[in-house]
């Protein structure tokens, strides 16, 4: 998502976008209707033969930039990417510091997370363009174009685990809401990679609570915007939830994800529980069972905080960035006018 949030704006700004995909990707962006760019289907079925074809493919369409953004492109990988003219940029969470190798082969990191900007990049690449920090975020369109809804309208606790769920989360925490003696208006969002759907299904017909559920959403800004508390998983939506001012409780459960959600909490919109010992396994899984209670008890106590709730939306519009799309246009395109970036995205 982040990078179609990319590729919206350079898409504005008349830049061709290719996106170079697997089957399973192509499934996903087909059902969506703000998708932007050209689409190549990578046709390889291991990763030495994939490097060869992106590599072809960049050269075929004289490209000037290969932005790469998964777990998956590591150091080995990128070595293996023969590109000549074309730039390597890398989206990052926080693993290539973690992995500790330099790496010149990469002419751009992007991570947008507040307090990006003072992680060690310069010890992975001397020569690399840093776009770290907030002010190098960019959103998806939807996130710009929404109306803003005052907080005293918002009435649903929203509870979402991103598009996949991996913990799978989303089912045993309204268990626990279930249990509590306490009735919220709760709105659940889950992805189109959730595979507890049946389950959960089940679940909400006999259930007490008064639950929505919004499956594969594709107008999250509109969702978000009647947040008066969200519990979110803490990955990239949580910057989608400070641009809504949605006062959020973010659910760590990743090492990448604990350096952003640090920083976020520093700046009092939110919250931040931590889960990362999470496994099925029995051994742990009564400690599981403890964690989930306390979200539902904070989330039951913030809720009936207004005030605090208030503050926490404040300081999130207070903060939020909006022309993060400018900064990482131009670190891309140096030679492109400033007047005429701002015109193109103001059109």
């Amino acid at each position: 998502m982040r990078c179609l949030a990319l590729a919206q704006g350079l898409a504005k700004c008349q830049v061709r976008v290719i996106f170079a995909l697997s089957q399973a990707c192509l499934d996903h962006c087909q059902k969506r209707d703000d998708w932007v760019g050209e689409i190549y289907l990578l046709s390889s079925r291991t990763a030495a033969n994939e490097q060869q074809e992106l590599t072809q493919l960049c050269s075929d369409e004289q490209a000037n930039w290969l932005i790469l953004d998964g777990y998956q492109f590591d150091f080995d990988y990128r070595r293996s990417l023969d590109l000549k003219t074309c730039k390597l940029a890398m989206f990052d969470d926080g693993q290539l510091i973690e992995a500790k190798r330099q790496d010149s082969k990469i002419a751009m990191v992007i991570n947008w997370a507040n307090g990006a900007d003072t992680l060690a990049y310069d010890r992975l690449s001397s020569n690399a363009l840093r776009c770290t920090g907030a002010k190098y975020r960019v959103l998806r369109r939807e996130f710009y174009q929404v109306e803003e809804m005052p907080f005293e309208t918002r009435t649903r606790l929203i509870i979402t685990f991103g598009g996949s769920d991996p913990s799978e989360l989303t089912l045993p925490l309204l268990q626990h809401f279930e249990d509590s003696a306490i009735r919220l208006p709760i709105t659940v969002i889950t992805g189109s990679g959730y595979q507890q759907l049946d389950e959960l299904e089940r679940f909400l017909n006999v259930s007490r609570l008064s639950v929505e559920h919004f499956h594969d959403c594709h107008s999250m800004a509109d969702v978000y915007q009647k947040g008066r508390l969200v519990v979110s998983a803490a990955g990239g939506s949580q910057f989608e939830l400070l641009h809504c001012a949605a006062p959020s409780i973010l659910v760590v459960l990743a090492e990448n994800q604990l350096f952003a959600s640090e920083q976020a909490s520093t700046q009092g919109w939110c919250s931040v529980s931590t889960l990362l010992e999470y496994t099925k396994d029995d051994a742990f899984g009564m400690n599981q069972n403890q964690q989930l209670k306390q979200i539902v008890q904070k989330t039951l106590a913030l809720w009936h905080q207004p005030e605090q709730l208030h503050y926490m939306h404040s300081k999130a519009k207070a903060i939020r960035q909006q022309n993060g799309f400018v900064h990482i246009y131009t670190a891309l395109y140096p030679e492109t006018p400033n007047h005429s970036l701002e015109a193109s995205i103001d059109e």
